[in-house]
């Protein structure tokens, strides 16, 4: 196993029982970050219903911990940041913020994708932030490339559209909004979920790569949280992949920002520095899941030392959801096909570097923190001290009715 750094700098929150995560693991050229929220030591929010006050906050933490990890901002390559809207910032003005935050970082700066969500992991958290950055092994700075899309809306500085670091390229989580600041196709997610894969696609191309090299696709939707609603749109993107196909989760929202958008979609892809393709792996396990409508995509995808997997979730392989109303049950079931995936490339929880879980709460209108807890300990039982990375979000549904659970990892070998 290639070795890990896990990173818990002293002055960190904790939660509250600990439990085997880490704020930080460094593995090969890679440091993933756990999402930072805006808790003081002793777990009290900061900066109470101020988003711009936690966006400060949360950011300093990611700084601090990319700090102890011997990296800096510099080096992130990709940010996901999910908030709850307030009438104080538009999504545009907490992209500036957050830039703003993070500081002078030169050129090709970080990836981003921000998400509207309706609620956090704890009452009075506003906002949560996790990075992915890149460094050499002997500590060197790596060279990288940055591309835009002269169509889409513009990022703000120093964000970009599209960045390459070695073999891998990450996007920003793309939306089907023009250069003007319209949405194409409002009202209709079939079609923007067709701009969105022809954006993708040309931004990878300006940077030798085609969407023929992503190895795992991750899409927020606004959408009713059904199959029936959930599959055409499905099939629109899936007919951009050949099979077999990469990882991918699919994540359902009520609403997006600005208004109208009705997907937002990011995606890792890996190309050879020469313009080869690499070489894959793919797995299936006997008896697993699948989805309703017929996608090209895998459970599992090795490429290099890095491991993606699809979106876990508590499905039988009819599409039927199993244990409806048992969360406990559900996280287990889903815990269990990830046991399964590693099995298959021959790896085990302790491969894994970053587990992000997206949970239902129902329309409860507020975060359920026993619910958090309680999720957080089923799923950290397979783990043991150091663990890996994760963020939690809670949503008031998935993409299938009475659906609780998905549970999204990326391992290394």
């Amino acid at each position: 196993m290639l070795p890990r750094t896990h990173i818990n700098p002293p002055s960190h929150w904790v939660t509250e029982p600990k439990l085997p995560y880490s704020q930080a693991v460094r593995c090969g050229e890679f440091i993933f970050t756990t999402g930072q929220v805006a808790l003081d030591t002793t777990l009290t929010v900061i900066a109470a219903t101020d988003l711009r006050g936690q966006i400060q906050a949360a950011v300093d933490d990611l700084c601090g911990v990319l700090d102890a990890a011997d990296t800096n901002p510099a080096d992130l390559v990709h940010l996901r940041a999910f908030y709850i809207p307030t009438n104080t910032l538009t999504s545009d003005e907490i992209m500036v913020w957050i830039g703003q935050c993070l500081g002078f970082l030169g050129a090709a700066g970080p990836t981003i994708t921000l998400v509207p969500v309706e609620m956090l992991m704890s009452p009075g958290v506003l906002f949560e932030i996790e990075g992915i950055a890149m460094r050499g092994q002997r500590g060197q700075s790596l060279d990288r490339t940055a591309a835009s899309d002269p169509h889409w809306y513009g990022l703000p500085s120093p964000f970009s559209h599209v960045l390459r670091v070695g073999q891998m390229l990450f996007t920003s989580g793309i939306t089907a909004r023009n250069r003007a600041g319209m949405v194409q196709s409002p009202g209709d997610l079939t079609g923007q979920s067709h701009a969105v894969l022809q954006r993708l696609d040309g931004l990878l191309r300006q940077l030798g790569g085609d969407i023929r090299d992503v190895v795992k696709t991750n899409v927020f939707n606004v959408e009713l949280g059904n199959a029936q609603d959930w599959s055409a749109p499905a099939l629109a993107r899936a007919s951009y992949y050949p099979e077999p196909g990469p990882a991918a989760t699919g994540i359902s929202l009520r609403t997006a920002e600005p208004r109208d958008v009705m997907i937002i979609n990011d995606v890792i892809a890996m190309r050879c520095k020469d313009g080869q393709r690499m070489a894959r792996s793919y797995v299936w396990p006997d008896n697993h899941w699948d989805w309703a409508v017929h996608l090209p995509y895998r459970h599992g995808i090795r490429c290099g030392d890095l491991v993606f997997l699809g979106g876990q979730v508590p499905l039988n392989q009819d599409a039927s959801v199993a244990y409806k109303g048992d969360m406990a049950a559900q996280t287990e079931l889903s815990m269990e096909y990830i046991r399964r995936v590693l099995y298959e490339f021959g790896l085990d929880f302790t491969h894994v570097i970053r587990i992000n879980t997206f949970y239902a709460t129902g329309d409860t209108g507020d975060p359920d923190e026993s619910l958090w807890k309680r999720n957080l300990h089923a799923r950290f039982t397979h783990f043991v001290s150091p663990g890996p990375t994760t963020t939690g979000i809670p949503l008031p549904y998935l993409a299938y009715a009475e659906m609780n659970i998905e549970i999204d990892v990326i391992a290394m070998v």
